[in-house]
């Protein structure tokens, strides 16, 4: 849930794969682009299958851009369908 700032750490958990559970990755897209189309070619995985597990594993909204996330297992399905992608621009947090 958001919003999210610049310099928030998102956590991303999910069960590692079993005999019972689909597998799960985490890609960072490039662009708008390759968001919608869930195109992974230009992609960095950034959470291997087995990452989400436990504690999960953090990433840091360092820049004030767009961030696209997607899961990238078999060849994108889940992003595919709709089900497992996100994006997120983060805001400026103004202090006084």
């Amino acid at each position: 849930n958001g919003p999210f700032y610049l310099n928030d750490t998102l956590v991303f958990k999910y069960a590692p794969p079993n005999e019972t559970t689909f597998p799960h990755s985490v890609y960072l897209l490039p662009d708008f682009w390759s968001f919608q189309n869930c195109d992974l070619k230009r992609a960095r995985k950034i959470g291997e299958v087995t990452s989400g597990g436990g504690q999960g594993f953090e990433f840091v909204l360092k820049r004030w851009q767009p961030y696209y996330f997607a899961c990238g297992e078999h060849k994108g399905i889940h992003c595919k369908d709709g089900l497992m992608k996100f994006a997120i621009w983060p805001l400026i947090r103004w202090y006084n």
